[in-house]
């Protein structure tokens, strides 16, 4: 039988570690690599041809989209597992129409690891139990796939300038408005994209185009 080749993607070396010692004990006789960043990733791929190529989405100097788009404009066929910590429910899909064959969080048990690996190892989608019901969700709603078309235009400016760096008391000045009117409007559009922090606003925002055609802001 012909081995494995696998590259394994993450800034950590602790997580790239684990996922080849599962990787081990699927595929024992698998040829693992691993890579720290975009630049890495893409000269290994230059270099070699892989069968599984797992990839983290936040690594430092990394354009997750530019990436993935780079790996099958070398490789049409390459088989790509996202392996993130970020929500599955927002990130699964717009990387699953890019062409990855499966979305895992780094949440999950070793046996769903383990499951995705050889499931998109084969060529076979994967996605976790909570992604599915999303996407049945999705097409039973006719919900659109820019989480920001579920801002209200207040709330959708207020990401914008907290997208383009302004602070709170700066948008507050710029909008007129009380700060705790502000915060609230932080706290709902936080809500509805499913976030925490002005850093995953970023995230999302490098994923989905934040926009809306009449709001001229």
């Amino acid at each position: 039988m012909k081995e494995k080749r696998i590259l394994v993607a993450d800034d950590h070396t602790i997580v790239r570690s684990g996922i080849k010692f599962v990787i081990k004990d699927v595929f024992p006789f698998a040829v693992v690599d691993e890579a720290r960043n975009a630049n890495e990733v893409e000269t290994f791929v230059r270099n070699k041809d892989y069968n599984l190529i797992i990839l983290d989405i936040k690594m430092p100097e990394t354009d997750p989209i530019a990436l993935v788009n780079s790996l099958f404009a070398h490789k049409e066929g390459s088989r790509v597992l996202i392996f993130s910590v970020n929500p599955d429910e927002l990130y699964a899909k717009k990387f699953l129409k890019l062409g990855a064959l499966g979305y895992l969080n780094k949440q999950c048990s070793t046996e769903e690891v383990k499951k995705a690996i050889y499931d998109v190892l084969h060529g076979t989608l994967y996605t976790s139990q909570k992604v599915k019901e999303h996407f049945l969700h999705d097409l039973k709603s006719k919900k659109m796939d820019n989480p920001f078309e579920k801002l209200s235009d207040k709330e959708l400016l207020i990401a914008k300038y907290y997208l383009k760096g302004y602070t709170h008391t700066e948008i507050k000045k710029m909008l007129k408005l009380h700060s705790s009117t502000i915060g609230t409007l932080k706290t709902r559009l936080f809500g509805k994209l499913r976030i925490k922090s002005l850093i995953d606003l970023t995230e999302l925002a490098r994923l989905y185009k934040p926009e809306r055609s009449d709001l001229r802001n």
